[in-house]
């Protein structure tokens, strides 16, 4: 959805007595608000864990930090300036971003001795505990010629509007449960599928850009994962497809999404493992938006700029430590993970610690 260009003669004396309503629109981030559900960078040493019929337990944590907000170039996100009446003026604004998301994933799982498809069968479900926050700033690319005087008014709506994008939420994120089927495929070698939904039991509010809730959808996100573990390098990998329901609150269909997760790793002394560990994102088609049901109040509220085939991506790498107490009794791993290459999204980097352990 992009909106028509403003006339070039515009006034801009005239821009200065609107200014108080005057936005510059959040940068068309691929997922609404720029999120998806899944932690990438998740999967760690638990993919080449061996699996038995059991219960356990995880409590991964996770610390992510980004200062950067990308467009679909690689380079410095940047935004529309849109007046009330919905023109859009004839230059653009620079958008920096200081987020940060802070989370507990704890985990149960159970693996049972029950057969299907000559798979084990069990179930797995996760609450997350989040705390985000963004902080957006804008900065006008004036033309030359520009007055002082319009320069200051135009940068005050800006402000403004970036201050209402600003947040910081702390709460219950979105519930996460799923069947388990398990495959000892070798001596070697296991695959494990998981068909998850997610239902969105996470605050939210529609006119808040964060949430500790991703919105009023479901995700139905499949996953299978492999596992090597050898006798010298262990290799995990965990391919995920996610798929959106539209958001009722807001019209908005965020487009699939697909993650890898991979790992490489070895025992460097009796039970301590080292390695690297990274993931990437592709958002495999873009989003769209309807707001066909929605009063015309609500659709100027509610509506997101979208460019047609926006989507987002971001890779990333780095090392990561296991410490595997007695042979099983419980595994604890810490791992940083730097992205890069990042479209349409923030960019930062990630400190995760986990601690898993059968029960």
């Amino acid at each position: 959805m992009v909106r028509p260009q403003p006339s070039r003669t515009q006034s801009l004396a005239r821009l200065s007595v609107m200014v108080l309503a005057m936005a510059a629109t959040v940068p068309a981030l691929a997922a609404e608000n720029g999120g998806q559900r899944y932690s990438p960078g998740i999967g760690g040493s638990d993919m080449t864990a061996p699996l038995v019929p059991g219960w356990y337990v995880q409590a991964p944590l996770v610390a992510y930090h980004a200062n950067k907000i990308k467009g679909a170039d690689g380079k410095q996100a940047t935004s529309a300036i849109v007046l009330p009446n919905g023109s859009v003026l004839p230059y653009r604004a620079n958008v920096d971003v200081n987020a940060a998301n802070y989370a507990v994933l704890p985990r149960l799982t159970y693996l049972g001795t029950e057969r299907f498809l000559d798979a084990n069968v069990g179930f797995t479900v996760m609450l997350p505990l989040v705390k985000r926050s963004a902080y957006f700033k804008a900065t006008p690319q004036f033309p030359a010629g520009t007055s002082a005087g319009t320069q200051q008014a135009i940068q005050a709506g800006v402000d403004a509007n970036a201050a209402r994008q600003t947040g910081s939420e702390l709460g219950l994120g979105d519930l996460e449960l799923s069947p388990l089927l398990h495959w000892e495929i070798g001596d070697h070698q296991a695959v494990t599928f998981t068909p998850t939904i997610v239902l969105p039991t996470g605050e939210y509010d529609p006119l808040q850009r964060v949430n500790s809730g991703y919105g009023n959808f479901l995700t139905f996100r499949p996953s299978v994962q492999y596992a090597f573990i050898g006798d010298g390098w262990d290799i995990g990998a965990r391919a995920v497809l996610s798929f959106n329901t539209r958001n009722k609150d807001t019209g908005y269909y965020s487009g699939n999404m697909f993650n890898l997760d991979y790992q490489f790793m070895t025992f460097v002394s009796e039970d301590v493992r080292m390695g690297l560990q990274g993931y990437f994102v592709r958002q495999l088609n873009h989003d769209t938006q309807d707001l066909s049901g929605f009063t015309a109040t609500q659709r100027a509220l509610l509506a997101k700029e979208m460019i047609d085939g926006n989507k987002t991506s971001v890779n990333a790498i780095g090392p990561a430590v296991a410490w595997l107490r007695n042979g099983g009794e419980f595994l604890l791993e810490g791992k940083v993970l730097k992205e890069f290459d990042a479209r349409n999204r923030t960019e930062g980097h990630a400190f995760w610690l986990t601690l898993s352990k059968p029960l």
